[in-house]
């Protein structure tokens, strides 16, 4: 009871000390005391924070993992994903899943905070980092098949901007929708050549992953042109709602409706295309790879290397990409999958629990009434 309480609380970053627990069990009638008499407020203050000692509590910040505290539509994301995706764990007859993503590797990048050095050693100073630099976007796929090796496919490596002036701050915006889609064409055609049909393709919840067509209605466009929308679609309107209602109407049904074009592109090719829930990034294997690749970039590094030295040495890293590593890495994430469904059972197991007692008090309040 008080777990859940503190547990709810830090799950919004709220400060929570004993007199926040004091006033919760009064609330819930456990306490029976009156506030006002300082004396016997004091009493049960000083029990409670005795109990919360026993029972282990401490003052500051938990140490260990934080996460993100999940909206509902978050919440609904990732319960829908694990029941899509947790039946495939370890079945010999599921489909050829391809688990696709994003990521960038900067000139700069190293992994010298690994280095030996001699701490005795007044001689050693180590020169000033240099600034990250330019950067390499790069994009790929990687297969895990019941029936084939696994893959790296559709690798691509572009820098973008001309000078690092000329790059958007946040790599995303390195990409947009018309790439993704040429991209997402040629990875379709590649499954082709290998002869993989009836695919899961898992991607992240970017927003030119989810673009859709062209002449698809948007909030920016006039009146009259959402009027003629609604009526394209089917959607009752009169002429005289506000566009804000117009608009309403319509991006609920296109939600609906109106699939993104590599939604589209995947089914017409016999695949299907799996969303990963936003902050979970532990289920996406090809993380793991991006990990792999950019330290062995990174273990390569001097202040002598040059910039297309790093494409160079980012493609040779892709190519020792073994079989077997790709694999080891699926499976890792298979077992955060795995852990997050058991969890979840167990949620709602205990849920299912507080129910039934919720049910069997309440009968039996009636009963002693009688």
């Amino acid at each position: 009871m008080v777990q859940a309480f503190v547990r709810g609380r830090r799950a919004t970053r709220t400060r929570t000390t004993a007199v926040d627990v004091v006033v919760f069990l009064r609330e819930i009638c456990v306490l029976d005391f009156d506030l006002e008499d300082k004396k016997v407020y004091s009493l049960h203050l000083r029990s409670v924070q005795r109990f919360l000692k026993y029972q282990g509590y401490e003052r500051g910040n938990k140490k260990g993992l934080s996460s993100y505290h999940l909206s509902k539509k978050n919440t609904v994301a990732r319960d829908l994903y694990v029941q899509r995706m947790h039946p495939h764990v370890g079945s010999a007859s599921r489909p050829a899943i391809v688990y696709t993503d994003e990521s960038f590797i900067h000139h700069h990048y190293k992994c010298h905070n690994q280095s030996l050095y001699d701490p005795s050693d007044v001689l050693d100073v180590a020169p000033k980092e240099k600034h990250k630099g330019r950067r390499y976007c790069f994009i790929a796929a990687i297969l895990d098949s019941p029936t084939m090796d696994s893959r790296v496919m559709a690798l691509d490596i572009f820098t973008g901007g001309t000078t690092l002036a000329n790059e958007p701050k946040d790599y995303h915006g390195m990409f947009n929708h018309a790439y993704y889609v040429g991209w997402f064409q040629r990875l379709l055609d590649e499954l082709d050549e290998i002869r993989v049909s009836n695919a899961l393709i898992v991607m992240g919840n970017a927003k030119y992953h989810k673009g859709r067509p062209s002449n698809t209605p948007q909030s920016r466009h006039r009146k009259e042109v959402l009027i003629a929308a609604c009526k394209a679609y089917g959607i009752p309107v009169t002429g005289t709602e506000f566009k804000s209602l117009l608009w309403e109407k319509l991006a609920a049904y296109i939600e609906t409706n109106v699939l993104p074009v590599v939604m589209t592109m995947a089914s017409e090719r016999g695949h299907t295309v799996v969303y990963t829930p936003p902050h979970h990034s532990d289920l996406q294997p090809i993380e793991m790879i991006w990990a792999l690749v950019k330290g062995d970039v990174g273990r390569q590094y001097t202040d002598m290397t040059k910039f297309p030295e790093v494409k160079t040495r980012l493609v040779a890293a892709f190519a020792k990409l073994t079989p077997h590593a790709i694999k080891g890495c699926v499976k890792v994430a298979e077992g955060s999958l795995h852990m997050l469904h058991e969890h979840l059972q167990r949620i709602d197991r205990l849920e299912s629990d507080e129910e039934s007692s919720a049910g069997s008090e309440s009968d039996d309040g009636g009963s002693d009434s009688d």
